[in-house]
């Protein structure tokens, strides 16, 4: 498949191709799609979650599609299963639902891909972007804002003029080039990655330590809302995830979650959802309810 890309002035174009025909990865074992279809749905493991609305939550598959409630995780509807998988999702001011997969390729290509969904996420149509024109990285809109996006390069945010990502991405901004190993920060808390321990700058410009993560084997992601934090990482044993909640500068209470790759995700009803190999939880009244498993 040839890429057409243009460049003209802050508006950029790329070719556009229909989601059946993304080209998969070759598997060494050939199986049916609806055998494909039996062994992800086995596959409970989620990447992220989506919150748009306060009932309705968007869970991202490892494999296939995204999983959808409307009533606050009581049932679920898998939807785009043609699709491989979704790293991002937002939903526009105009009701349109975007998605993007990305890689940063290191000895391989890097590539990226951004699906529209104009009805609530049942079909898809993609956009295939040539990474070293443009590459739009993360999502930078919020719900209901019109669809922005960064640029991996140089940390331009754009903003897409229309429905049709094939043209017009016009530069908003410049963001701050972020160093890739800056401490795990939230406000003016921060993970020192040497050692594992939770500081605060306080004003003045003093630092304190206030403590250390023993439970975990590493803390690789912290979040923040109102006086309350949020911290994750593999726990000590390496095959199960740590979670801890810290309040008035203590641990408030401590969790040791079945599975791996847990992530936090903060939403914009400042909802805590924790995600994993084993499924998605939300966090409720200090308890981790399994919503998805």
């Amino acid at each position: 498949m040839f890429i057409i890309c243009s460049c003209e002035r802050n508006n950029l174009s790329f070719k556009k191709f229909h989601h059946d025909t993304i080209n998969q990865k070759p598997q060494i074992k050939r199986i049916t799609w609806e055998q494909a279809l039996k062994e992800a749905e086995k596959d409970r493991a989620i990447y992220g979650a989506f919150e748009p609305s306060k009932n309705t939550i968007v869970l991202f598959r490892r494999f296939l599609g995204i999983e959808l409630s409307t009533n606050g995780g009581k049932s679920w509807e898998w939807l785009a299963k043609k699709l491989n998988r979704l790293d991002e999702i937002t939903i526009d001011n105009k009701g349109i639902w975007w998605g993007l997969v990305r890689w940063k390729g290191i000895h391989e290509a890097s590539h990226c891909r951004i699906f529209k969904s104009a009805d609530c996420g049942k079909t898809w149509d993609g956009y295939i972007f040539n990474t070293n024109v443009f590459f739009p990285y993360h999502i930078y809109s919020k719900p209901n804002q019109a669809f922005l996006v960064i640029n991996f390069w140089d940390k331009k945010v754009y903003s897409l003029l229309g429905n049709d990502p094939q043209h017009h991405w016009q530069y908003v901004k410049q963001l701050p080039k972020e160093d890739e190993m800056a401490d795990i920060s939230a406000d003016n808390y921060f993970i020192d990655r040497h050692d594992n321990k939770l500081y605060v700058k306080r004003k003045g410009g003093k630092t304190d330590t206030l403590m250390d993560f023993r439970k975990a084997y590493e803390i690789y992601q912290i979040q923040k809302i109102n006086d309350t934090i949020y911290v994750a990482g593999p726990a000590l044993n390496n095959a199960d995830s740590y979670f801890a909640t810290v309040a008035k500068e203590h641990i408030l209470k401590e969790y040791v979650i079945p599975g791996l790759d847990l992530n936090i995700t903060k939403t914009q009803f400042n909802h805590i959802f924790l995600t994993a190999t084993t499924g998605a939880y939300l966090l409720k009244n200090d308890k981790l309810i399994h919503i998805f498993k």
